[in-house]
């Protein structure tokens, strides 16, 4: 299974990046570019209005994009 991070809060994203006119990870313009990806929807809320919208980033090695975090090593349990 492939690790996909959760997109920023809709409320954290600027005009360019709400509107899809730019990466949600870096805000590099998206305009012209090939490669582009769906990031996933980004949620949020103001009062009663949604703000949930799809956003997008500018490829799967985008240099913003969060990375996976390795699980600390625990006891083993066996």
């Amino acid at each position: 299974m492939t690790w996909i991070p959760k997109p920023p809060a809709a409320a954290e994203l600027n005009r360019a990046q709400y509107s899809g006119w730019a990466c949600c990870w870096c805000a590099t313009s998206l305009l012209g570019v090939s490669g582009v990806i769906s990031a996933g929807i980004a949620e949020g809320r103001m009062g009663a209005h949604v703000l949930d919208t799809e956003v997008y980033a500018c490829g799967p090695r985008c240099p913003q994009r969060p990375r996976r975090r390795p699980r600390p090593a625990g006891p083993s349990q066996t």
